[in-house]
């Protein structure tokens, strides 16, 4: 069965890890939620919310996720019954982290005693809290594949594929910021509830997730303008080096030009040309036609017109 119980001083912890039919025959059975809220269940992928009741909070948080097999970042869906005396946590998609947390609770008596003795407020602030800061190595992982990136552009690494990826970094900063940007106000909300399970003494706590979220909303909003700057430099570069090399294109395309219209009229059957009829004098001339394109070619060229 997907339903897992965690009893601790009259504290139930309900932890859902799918929900399926006899999962939400269960919810319904034991609770009387509102209707809507288990539409929001059965309804797939729902935006993060949170609504006030009498008697219980609903909340559904998103949660950043790094996905190895496509590199890059998706948001899991968590959802929240909060009341007197019961938690109840669902999981839309497997959560390692968030089944890792009830087994180490579950097994561990002194951390069942720290996080549940405080009633259901402090579990739910201990989970949102340890589900946040389990974001941190994503970030880190992205700041060094983002500082290790600047490196190879400004050592000449400047390709289609240095585009591609400034391209992906990009994409899996603006996921994580998309994600994290409702978060911080949901959290903001929540620490100005006053119930009896969600007392004044927990605001301090549901502030501190809100200020690392802020925090983490700052380093991201950093790596966004670094990537955006990198950007511009590595069109830049390539932009450079397209120029420089139309531009010796031409100069060589312009240089062979007057020899290209010398031989061509001498390749012409047309009678009185100079010295036609001796071709070490016709050979001298293209010689020195050549040596003037070269002399020009190297004026320039200390000129830095080229």
């Amino acid at each position: 069965m997907a339903v897992k119980t965690l009893k601790q001083k009259g504290l139930t912890w309900i932890n859902i890890d799918k929900m399926d039919e006899e999962s939400f025959n269960y919810l319904k059975t034991n609770f009387k939620f509102h209707h809507l809220d288990y539409e929001d269940l059965r309804g797939g992928k729902q935006t993060p919310k949170i609504d006030i009741y009498k008697n219980y909070l609903f909340l559904i948080l998103h949660i950043p996720q790094w996905k190895n097999s496509t590199h890059s970042i998706n948001n899991a869906e968590l959802g929240f019954f909060i009341g007197e005396g019961y938690l109840i946590t669902i999981q839309h998609g497997h959560s390692k982290l968030m089944k890792n947390f009830f087994y180490r609770c579950m097994k561990n008596p002194t951390v069942k005693k720290n996080w549940m003795d405080k009633g259901s407020g402090y579990l739910m602030y201990k989970i949102i809290d340890a589900l946040f800061h389990d974001t941190q190595p994503i970030i880190e992982n992205i700041g060094k594949q983002i500082f290790k990136l600047e490196e190879n552009i400004f050592k000449g690494e400047q390709d289609s594929e240095t585009v591609k990826q400034l391209a992906i970094y990009r994409r899996n900063i603006l996921r994580f910021r998309r994600i994290i940007d409702p978060q911080r106000y949901l959290i903001s909300n929540l620490s100005h509830i006053r119930k009896n399970f969600l007392d004044e003494n927990l605001s301090i706590y549901f502030d501190d997730i809100n200020d690392y979220l802020s925090k983490i909303w700052s380093i991201t909003d950093t790596y966004k303008d670094t990537i955006d700057g990198l950007h511009v430099t590595v069109d830049s570069l390539m932009n450079h080096k397209t120029n420089k090399t139309i531009n010796a294109l031409t100069v060589i395309s312009v240089a062979l030009m007057p020899l290209t219209l010398f031989s061509g009229i001498y390749g012409m059957n047309v009678t009185g040309l100079p010295h036609a009829e001796d071709p070490i004098w016709v050979w001298l001339m293209f010689l020195g036609l050549a040596a003037i394109i070269v002399l020009i070619l190297i004026i320039l060229k200390k000129r830095k017109w080229l």
